[in-house]
Parts: C-alpha cells; structure tokens; sequence
C-alpha cells in the first residue's frame, strides 16, 4: 500500500501483516467443522481446543485496520488529495483481486463471504478518508468521536451480547465483531483504523526502540489475544465489546514496531509472504474448502494444507493481485 520510497523506510510491516493473515487462516482450519470430526481422544480434543484459542484470528484483522489506517495516512497527509485517483488506487486494488476470487468461488457458494465483512469496512474508511482530512479538527478529536460513537453503536445495538457478559448466560449471545453486518460493521471499526491515522501524525523519528522491550510487546500482543479468545468462548466477552480494546495496546505496540524496524533488518522470506498477504486473506477460505474434500482434516494434514495455502496465495499475488497494483496505478494516471 506504499510507494517503493516509503517501503523501505516502513521495513517489517508485511512481516506482520503475513503473520496477521496466516494466524486468520490458522483460526479457520482450527475451527473447520472437518477438523473437529477428526478428533478421536481426549488428547487431540484438548490439543485442538488449545490450537483454537491460540489462533484470534478477529485479533489480526484488527492490526490490519490499524496498519492500513497508518500506510493511507502516511502516503496521504503531506499533499493535496486527488480524490478521483485516490479512490481509484484503493478501490481497484482491492476489487479486482477480489473479483477474480468470486468467480473462482461460485462453484463453492462462495466461501470468501467468511472476510468479506472487513473488506466491506476497508472500503467505507477509503471512502470517508478524504472527508476526514478536511474536517478542521485534530485526529486525536476524530478518534475521540468515533470511539465513542463506537460504543454507543455497541450498547444499542449489540446489547444481547452485553446482557450475555453480565448475566452470564448465552440466551442471544453473538459473540463476533461482525455481528452489526457488513454495512454497519465499519462503524465499530472506525477507532481502530483510526489509530493508525495516529501512529502516522505522531510517529517519533528520533525514538530508539530496544530489541526486549519489542520482544516483551510482541509476547504480550499475542497473549492477550489467546486471553480475547478464551474469554469470548468460557466467560461470554464478545469480541463486539473487547476488541477495540485490544487496538489500545495494539497501536501502542506497532507504533514502537515501525520506529524499531528502522535500524533492524527483517527476516526477508517474511517481507516477500507479506506482499501476498491480502491474497492469502482473500483465497484462503476457497482453499480449505478444496483442501477439505481432498484430504482428511486433522492434525498430520495441517501443516500440508497450511503450506499448500500460503503456496497458492503467493501464485495469486504474482498472477492477480500485483497486476491489480500496476492496473490501479495506470487508472489513476489516466484519470
């Protein structure tokens, strides 16, 4: 989402944003209905249960909406905004991809509806950025409003699942971010993108990062994540209520994350999967449901399915996606 300029010095972001799109992959395999009838003892059933809760696969999406909110805002706050070429680059990057995936998809009733919600949702904040830069208010009173606006939303809206936390009891428990449905969804997810707005205005420059200190945040990034989960699913906490809370500690952590990858190196396999994470996220649901009527899905045929996924999604990137990038790029031009 970056000119090549701005890549080089945002080194280490699609190293998490592949990580963020296969632990959303590990989190539907986990969860697969296949894979649950492949469990035949008390061992694998308790195994499983953890692979489950390890893998918040809402989590990631949530770091996506704060790393797309920074990389728009990065590339976008010292110029004048061409509207039309804007919404041209954005748009045709992420619909064209996504095309090709529905036609792919219509012979298997569309698996790519499982992450069409968070698409719908990127789309809506591309829409609204440009109307955002020019309201002559601070991004911090921007991202005031829209969290509060955020959880008035929730307490009308999604008050089965608030009744469900304080009484305990899963009568018209939800439990997802979704929930508001893909046309309402952005508006719980608008904060979120929003701190990566804010990581943009107010990344120090001069700040040094130290290499425990990023370790130590990365470990508590993912735990609290894995505590999310297991919350949602034993204790009735609705992602609808957590997560936002979670992109608080987020933003925290990948604002050091970005001001440390300027003076380290990351691990380049990583960088070059991350380019394709967008594919991933998109193919990977058609994938395992292929996979699934190919192979037995249990515990020896996860890390094939895993690999066979990733393999696949890069193929798409080379053939599809990278395509759609230099076609957006050439509609801009034109326009």
């Amino acid at each position: 989402m970056l000119e090549s300029k701005a890549q080089a010095w945002f080194k280490g972001l699609d190293t998490i944003r592949f990580i963020c799109a296969l632990i959303v992959l590990l989190s539907h395999v986990f969860t697969h209905p296949n894979y649950e009838k492949s469990l035949n003892s008390d061992f694998t059933r308790s195994l499983a249960e953890l692979l489950r809760v390890s893998f918040n696969g809402t989590a990631a999406v949530i770091i996506f909406f704060i790393i797309s909110g920074f990389l728009i805002h990065s590339t976008s706050k010292n110029q004048v905004l061409d509207i039309k070429k804007f919404y041209a680059r954005r748009f045709v990057r992420i619909l064209a991809p996504l095309f090709i995936v529905y036609l792919l998809g219509y012979k298997y009733n569309h698996p790519e509806k499982a992450v069409l919600w968070s698409l719908i949702c990127e789309l809506f904040y591309y829409f609204l950025y440009p109307f955002m830069l020019v309201i002559k208010q601070s991004w911090d009173i921007k991202f005031i409003f829209s969290f509060v606006v955020s959880l008035i939303t929730i307490s009308f809206f999604a008050f089965s699942d608030i009744h469900a936390l304080i009484s305990q009891s899963p009568i018209g428990y939800h439990g997802y971010y979704w929930q508001l449905g893909p046309l309402f969804t952005w508006i719980i997810g608008l904060p979120c993108w929003l701190l990566g707005v804010l990581i943009a205005e107010n990344i120090n420059k001069k700040v040094r990062v130290q290499s425990k200190r990023i370790f130590f945040l990365r470990i508590l990034v993912f735990l609290t994540a894995v505590l999310f989960n297991f919350l949602k699913i034993e204790y009735l906490l609705s992602f609808i209520i957590s997560m936002n809370f979670f992109a608080l500690l987020s933003y925290y952590w990948l604002r050091l994350e970005i001001i440390y990858f300027r003076n380290k190196t990351p691990f380049r396999p990583l960088e070059l999967l991350g380019k394709s994470s967008y594919s991933l996220y998109i193919i990977h649901p058609l994938v395992i449901v292929i996979m699934s009527q190919l192979l037995s899905f249990d515990n020896r045929n996860v890390i094939p399915i895993v690999v066979i996924t990733v393999t696949l999604s890069h193929i798409f990137y080379l053939l599809i996606e990278k395509p759609a990038h230099n076609l957006a790029k050439r509609f801009a031009i034109w326009l």
